[in-house]
């Protein structure tokens, strides 16, 4: 830990007496929303329950959704879009996504809200924060995960990918907070009621994260930074939160890290405020993302 980062492009110094925390609203097939709060700047990261549970959550979180500086989108299914009037409502809002997500998510672009481009590896500035976004696999149009980072910390947001390729891989590695899908178990999916056709989707690699393959990926991010994992985006059919957290902590435990935190995101409630620290960071750890 401690030692000063070399900085890089997408670094920001951080903020004296300030803490990064984050507040997940909800997650899962009926809706997912992830609150960041650093200093003076709320952002979130999708916004895809309604108007009104949303503002409920966002208050209940510490923030006004006036105060929010901006909403990063994944991608344009309705369960990470339907909210975005809500803040639409309040007057301008910055919509960050890719221009093929902007495209496919026109008609929730209602009142305030304002479009802003942005390119996979290219790092922006929203308030306090720098965010980059990297390209997923699913099958939407152009979406991405996210990494926010504060100049101290990073989160890393990776849900709704069907695989793990080499780029969300790197943003993972150094992720002190990863906020990763494990969206179902296999053996439930496949005994379970869904159409064989919708089956293939789901585990196709354009599809959602097992929680196995989530398991090998936290395996592989045990030796950098990571203090907090979340698991997002379950299942109610095809996973249980003891099975998700069974699989966790076991590829923790195999990996010698007890002292990572756990947290099992929620269709309906929240999660948070998670507190994010930089509790392994060597000195020679780079901060920025190239």
């Amino acid at each position: 830990m401690g030692g000063d980062a070399p900085r890089h492009a997408g670094f920001r110094g951080p903020h004296a007496g300030t803490q990064m925390r984050i507040t997940l609203l909800a997650s899962g097939s009926s809706g997912n929303s992830l609150l960041v709060h650093s200093g003076s700047t709320r952002v979130l990261v999708d916004a895809g329950i309604s108007a009104r549970r949303l503002t409920r959550a966002v208050r209940a979180a510490g923030a006004e959704p006036r105060a929010v500086s901006g909403v990063l989108v994944t991608h344009g299914h309705s369960d990470h879009v339907s909210g975005l009037p809500a803040f639409g409502a309040h007057g301008d809002i910055p919509v960050y996504a890719t221009p093929g997500t902007l495209d496919e998510i026109g008609r929730f672009m209602t009142g305030g809200c304002r479009a802003v481009p942005v390119s996979p590896g290219a790092a922006f500035d929203v308030g306090d924060l720098s965010v980059t976004a990297f390209g997923v696999s699913h099958d939407a149009a152009e979406p991405v995960g996210f990494t926010v980072s504060d100049g101290a910390c990073r989160v890393t947001v990776a849900t709704d990918l069907g695989t793990v390729g080499d780029e969300v891989r790197e943003h993972l590695m150094v992720a002190d907070c990863a906020v990763l899908e494990f969206n179902h178990d296999e053996r439930m999916l496949l005994d379970g009621p869904y159409p064989w056709h919708l089956k293939q989707r789901i585990l196709a690699d354009t599809g959602h994260l097992s929680n196995g393959a989530a398991s090998r990926e936290i395996e592989r991010m045990a030796g950098g930074p990571l203090s907090a994992l979340v698991l997002a985006h379950l299942s109610r059919r095809n996973n249980t939160p003891d099975l998700a957290l069974g699989a966790a902590a076991e590829a923790l435990a195999r990996a010698g890290r007890d002292d990572v935190s756990v947290y099992v995101g929620a269709p309906s409630d929240a999660v948070g405020p998670i507190e994010v620290a930089a509790a392994r960071r060597t000195a020679d750890a780079p901060l920025g993302m190239e």
